[in-house]
């Protein structure tokens, strides 16, 4: 996946993304109220809280995370893309080796959903 643009997943069954539509791969992107730039200042400032999270950023619209397990250290990256005239997070996360992920980044994607959820703004 090119800097600005999220993608569906490949082959392998340890990756979820809002931009594929087979079952156990897709996911729904996530809402959000304000300006684009609010939410990437949120996503970005949720992100940088995390342990063992590296943030990225790609541009206006596009913001890449490298997450890192406590015990063998592997890497899962997550990229997001936010696109201009749609107030949504489109996402892609993806286990950087291996074949399973025994959900890792299914359960992932639902707890930082969850959290940018609670950090929105109150209108």
């Amino acid at each position: 996946m090119s800097p600005g643009e999220a993608g569906a997943c490949g082959q392998k069954p340890n990756c979820v993304s809002t931009f594929d539509s087979r079952a156990g791969r897709h996911v729904e992107p996530w809402r959000y109220d304000g300006s684009r730039a609010e939410a990437m200042d949120r996503l970005g400032t949720l992100l940088r809280a995390l342990p063992r999270v590296a943030v990225y950023h790609g541009g206006v619209d596009y913001l890449h995370a490298e997450f890192r397990s406590p015990l063998w250290r592997f890497v899962d990256d997550v990229e997001f893309h936010l696109p201009m005239h749609e107030p949504v997070v489109h996402f892609r996360s993806a286990s950087r080796s291996g074949f399973w992920d025994f959900g890792v980044n299914r359960r992932r994607m639902r707890r930082l959903g969850r959290l940018f959820q609670d950090a929105q703004p109150r209108r």
